[in-house]
């Protein structure tokens, strides 16, 4: 086990757990901060099953109801997949819906730039009037004048009804939120093996011989699923952690590489020529799934254990260790990290691993395969929409495409649901936005999105509508209404529903409520029959999709049931055209370990979530999560701030080619030398100081690769404060 994650944020974390604790177990004054809205109006307590929405772990608790409120909720015992646990993101629920600083009325801007309230009623008369004016004006043109960003956290029947009312239109654009964080993965592993999420579920974690944790920091991410490390390690696994920084994933893993940061693909591309050169493999298994296996030997052959050595900045003997490991385990499972997709060569990197699975045949079978970070989305959506709507050879647009229209001002309507300070250069999408001549935000508190807004719709938590859920194992979940919302607050799938209705009566389905449209759905769609709401009732942790029959059983395991990869070839390819192959590795676009580096600005810039911040930044208006921040810190390695003449709480200037924000050192030797280390999701807007501070995506540069946006590994520096 890796000997020193920083005694000061464990015991952080063990605070912060202990709260958690105390919140779901009593109402001692402990738990009011944790969550507890208070005893409610005297009467029986309910017990009403519900599902947090804040990550794809898609926790299930059980909600302690009286008198029209939340009292508290508490993690459901018997999920399979959690164990009962839960983080503080998702007990900040209960404080977050009873919130002082929660908008609870529809708002419109006016002229002079203010807002003034309006009634529900007159915020959806205003969406139907500019829909209809722009498909009026644009004809079969206006479904490129018409975009959102998704998705729509309250429940998955809301998205589906969002994506009808664009369909109305004829749009097609609304942005996934994968494009940020693990689109790379997703389209390779699509590309590759047939599948574009995990090829398997994570309780085969203790069936496997091998875990490589590759940038996937579970314990802060996931950390229900840190359950799934300890059951891993009882069961003998090797877990192998690769990450620059130290974290709590650290304290389980029994090996851990700090590679420089961007270097994986090296790393990859050395394990290929590794196992290659030791004939760690079975050649006639290999061809089997890789369809142009001759071109390997020779595109790998320059990663020699120097030269990767030399990149990733670790020794000769970590390497050969780490690589005698791969090819010599018989069961292997790799966890993609979303950093892995937050640097420009995150594609060449991502092709090599999955190469590196498939060349010692640990893609099919028992204990083997890839897993991934928001990877569960399950099928079914498109195919229910052009049931209604009739199928569109509209093409879809990325963000990257989003933007560039909205810049030349060709963009009508902007449904801002997710916060666009997910994207770098924000500042740059936030000026495109103000082009838009009409921008509708769907939200709980006041934030930037709220700001770039036009209108303002008060949406509902979780509790305060029914609704389904999808997870990462790709298990469907089912939540009741709980309580009334408060004020006009109205769940997303009733606003888009309204709009659609009023927009196009005889196409749009007058359904009911998220129940109905589910039972729709489920009725149509062939790979949903099996999973009624019946039956997700009864589920303590939902269903995992497919079930095509009600006699079905769920399945878990590897996807690959005939044997065989489910591209159309049943094989990969190590040579792509547009993709590029191994041997194409470079150092990231910006990175001051490349050739294209500013030297004004020589240190790595890394930056991530945190375990008490969801990336939508909601939770930063919680004053029980509030509690365990820290506000805009800095982490340095200590030989990085000797030579900066930086002491620990200084306040500095972090600068990047895209400008600067502040925050205050913290030295550390959880980062590597030459590199920082900063959180993303903090927020400018919120009262409270612990929360506060301008997003980071505000100084990182518009870089792209031929998927996705980037985050990672450019150049900074830090420049003291008086």
């Amino acid at each position: 086990m890796p000997d020193s994650y920083s005694r000061r944020n464990f015991l952080k974390l063990s605070a912060a757990l202990l709260a958690g604790g105390a919140a779901i177990s009593a109402g001692a004054p402990l738990a009011q901060g944790m969550g507890f809205s208070g005893t409610g109006d005297a009467g029986p307590v309910n017990e009403v099953k519900g599902y947090c929405p804040f990550c794809q772990v898609r926790c299930t608790y059980r909600a302690r109801v009286r008198g029209g409120k939340v009292l508290s909720v508490t993690g459901e015992k018997d999920n399979y997949w959690t164990g009962g646990a839960m983080c503080p993101k998702g007990m900040s629920i209960v404080e977050l819906m009873g919130s002082p600083y929660r908008i609870t009325e529809p708002m419109r801007r006016t002229s002079d730039g203010g807002w003034e309230r309006i009634s529900y009623a007159q915020a959806v008369d205003m969406v139907v009037e500019r829909m209809a004016a722009v498909i009026k004006k644009h004809g079969k043109d206006a479904a490129n004048r018409v975009g959102m960003t998704m998705p729509l956290w309250d429940c998955r029947e809301s998205e589906i009804a969002a994506l009808m009312m664009l369909r109305i239109a004829g749009s097609v654009h609304a942005m996934p939120p994968g494009e940020s964080c693990v689109s790379s993965a997703s389209n390779m592993l699509g590309d590759m093996i047939g599948v574009n999420c995990g090829s398997t579920k994570v309780d085969e974690l203790p069936k496997t011989r091998t875990l490589v944790l590759w940038g996937a920091n579970v314990c802060e991410l996931y950390p229900p699923y840190s359950r799934w490390l300890e059951k891993a390690r009882e069961k003998g696994v090797k877990i192998v952690y690769l990450d620059p920084r130290r974290t709590r994933t650290s304290l389980l893993a029994d090996m851990q590489l700090r590679p420089l940061p961007g270097t994986d693909g090296a790393l990859a591309a050395g394990a290929l020529r590794y196992i290659l050169e030791n004939g760690g493999y079975d050649e006639e298994r290999a061809r089997f799934q890789i369809e142009d296996f001759d071109a390997l030997a020779p595109d790998v052959e320059s990663f020699t254990v120097e030269r990767v050595a030399e990149a990733t900045g670790l020794s000769s003997e970590e390497i050969t260790k780490f690589y005698a490991l791969l090819a010599g385990s018989p069961r292997t499972i790799v966890w993609l990290g979303g950093s892995l997709c937050r640097y420009t060569n995150g594609i060449n990197c991502v092709r090599s691993i999955i190469l590196m699975q498939a060349l010692r045949d640990n893609l099919i079978g028992e204990g083997k395969g890839m897993l991934t970070f928001q990877s569960g989305k399950p099928a079914g959506d498109e195919e229910f929409v052009d049931h209604y709507f009739g199928e569109t050879k509209t093409p879809k647009m990325n963000f990257r495409r989003l933007r560039n229209t909205m810049e030349k001002g060709r963009l009508d309507i902007l449904f801002l649901n997710s916060s666009y300070r997910r994207y770098p250069d924000s500042k740059g999408v936030r000026k495109a936005i103000d082009k838009v001549p009409f921008v509708v935000h769907c939200g709980f508190f006041l934030t930037e999105e709220t700001e770039a807004a036009d209108l303002f719709v008060p949406a509902t938590f979780g509790p305060e509508s029914q609704g389904s859920g999808y997870g990462n194992e790709q298990q469907v979940v089912w939540r009741e209404k709980m309580v009334d919302a408060p004020g006009s607050c109205v769940p997303s799938w009733q606003f888009y529903r309204d709009v659609g209705r009023r927009l196009d009566p005889e196409r749009y389905p007058d359904f009911r409520d998220p129940e109905d449209l589910y039972r729709r759905f489920s009725a149509l769609i062939p790979s949903w029959k099996g999973m009624t709401p019946e039956r997700l009732r009864e589920s303590p942790d939902g269903l995992v999709w497919p079930l095509y029959s009600l006699e079905e059983k769920e399945r878990s395991g590897s996807v690959f049931t005939e044997g065989k990869l489910l591209t159309p070839s049943g094989r990969m390819k190590v040579v792509h055209p547009l993709f590029g192959q191994p041997s194409k590795w470079t150092f990231p676009k910006g990175s001051p370990l490349g050739g294209d580096h500013a030297d004004e600005f020589p240190l790595v810039l890394t930056q991530g979530k945190q375990l008490w911040h969801w990336q939508q930044t909601l939770t930063n208006f919680s004053r029980a999560v509030a509690q365990f921040s820290n506000g805009r810190f800095i982490w340095v390695h200590p030989e990085t701030a000797k030579a900066l003449r930086l002491e620990q709480g200084d306040r500095v200037m972090l600068e990047t080619i895209a400008g600067g924000i502040e925050g205050w050192v913290d030295i550390t030797e959880n980062v590597l030398p030459g590199t920082i280390f900063t959180p993303s999701n903090l927020n400018a807007t919120t009262p409270l100081a612990e929360n506060r501070s301008e997003h980071i995506s505000s100084i990182l540069p518009n870089y792209w690769d031929r998927i996705s946006c980037q985050h990672n590994g450019v150049g900074c520096r830090l420049r003291k404060l008086a």
